[in-house]
């Protein structure tokens, strides 16, 4: 079967049981396991087990679509991050693709719909799957801080322009869950892939985007939440009143 025929199927199979933006790279095309080359980021946080099933990505009607990752503080050296490493692969002819890493907050299991930092980035000679390769891209100069407890880091990119490229996933039985969202320009917010019926993700594992923190570097302020500045003040009053009994 052509390679034209063989992305028709693909594009048609998820129009007929998934969202109409999502894609996944089609029935019969699962990789057996290829690991993932190049600069890779295995020395920071990995969610993965360093071999791609399959890929997430977009019809090519799609002109924003995004894919997540749920990192927590507690995996990172720090909370200022210095490398992010996506791994990418593709079924078309085009091996260049241009996206942007961001990074959201959470808001109540979410990520925010707006992005607290990003950086555009270029990847160069993406293989065809079932190959896949991490392409690392250095935010140290992004001012890229995790700003809470748990963060999202992924990408976006325009696949009306770079169309039929994926981000590697891992469907591995044994690697731990992680969860991750998606969202397109026609959805109103995110969607967990573990909270969708869309059967692309039945197989879900992680997505095979990493982070590394820089070493040593930390917040000089900590952030404060609503029950941590009420604490603050009363123990303040107190401090304030104990010394007005001294001065009297």
């Amino acid at each position: 079967m052509s390679l034209f025929k063989r992305l028709s199927c693909a594009v048609a199979f998820v129009m007929l049981v998934g969202p109409v933006s999502a894609q996944v790279l089609g029935p019969g095309m699962l990789a057996e396991g290829v690991a993932a080359q190049n600069d890779d980021c295995s020395h920071g946080v990995v969610k993965d087990d360093g071999t791609l099933e399959t890929g997430y990505g977009w019809v090519p009607s799609v002109v924003d679509g995004r894919y997540v990752q749920r990192f927590t503080y507690a995996e990172l050296d720090s909370r200022k991050l210095e490398e992010v490493c996506v791994c990418w692969t593709r079924t078309g002819g085009d091996d260049e693709i241009t996206f942007r890493v961001h990074l959201y907050r959470d808001s109540g299991g979410a990520p925010l719909l707006t992005p607290e930092a990003s950086l555009e980035a270029v990847a160069v000679g993406v293989p065809e799957f079932p190959e896949g390769a991490f392409v690392s891209v250095d935010v140290s100069d992004a001012d890229m801080r995790i700003p809470t407890d748990v963060s999202y880091i992924g990408v976006e990119w325009n696949p009306s322009d770079d169309t039929f490229f994926f981000v590697c996933a891992d469907h591995s039985d044994p690697t731990p869950v992680t969860d991750g969202f998606f969202m397109d320009d026609r959805a109103g917010g995110w969607t967990s892939v573990l909270d969708t019926s869309d059967p692309i993700f039945a197989g879900h594992r992680a997505m095979m985007i990493r982070a590394v923190g820089v070493e040593g570097y930390q917040f000089l302020i900590p952030t404060l939440g609503t029950t941590g500045i009420i604490v603050m003040v009363v123990v303040m009053a107190f401090a304030a009143s104990l010394l007005l009994r001294k001065k009297r």
